[in-house]
């Protein structure tokens, strides 16, 4: 019986192990640099679900076509308010014009927006 269990976990094991890696986050090029005042436009994506990023659950990215091609969304009210738009999962369909103080930390570019509008959905 514990060799059957162990050929069980072995087999379970190898099928875990042969589960796609999400694909890199699209992050190219320069951060942009720290500002009290920016403006990012972008579509709204989970940087969890597509790309395995930002934690260990959903969470708001923007994915821009220009420097650094993504920009997190740091958590606070008018991301939830984000989120009632977009869902908790965002799917890339909503494009939003985010503005507020962005930094840097990790290698990565943080938003905490203070205001935003939906541009376009898809």
């Amino acid at each position: 019986m514990a060799i059957a269990a162990g050929a069980g976990l072995d087999r379970w094991r190898a099928a875990k192990a042969e589960q796609k890696q999400p694909p890199p986050l699209p992050q190219f090029g320069s951060l942009l640099p720290s500002g009290d005042d920016v403006e990012v436009s972008g579509k709204a994506m989970c940087g969890f679900c597509y790309w395995g990023e930002g934690g260990k659950s959903c969470n708001v990215v923007l994915k821009i076509a220009a420097e650094p091609g993504v920009v997190f969304l740091s958590p606070n009210e008018k991301v939830n308010e984000i989120e009632k738009i977009t869902g908790k999962c965002a799917n890339g369909k909503v494009e939003i014009k985010a503005r507020g103080i962005i930094s840097q930390y990790d290698g990565h570019n943080y938003l905490f927006v203070r205001s935003f509008e939906k541009m376009a959905a898809n």
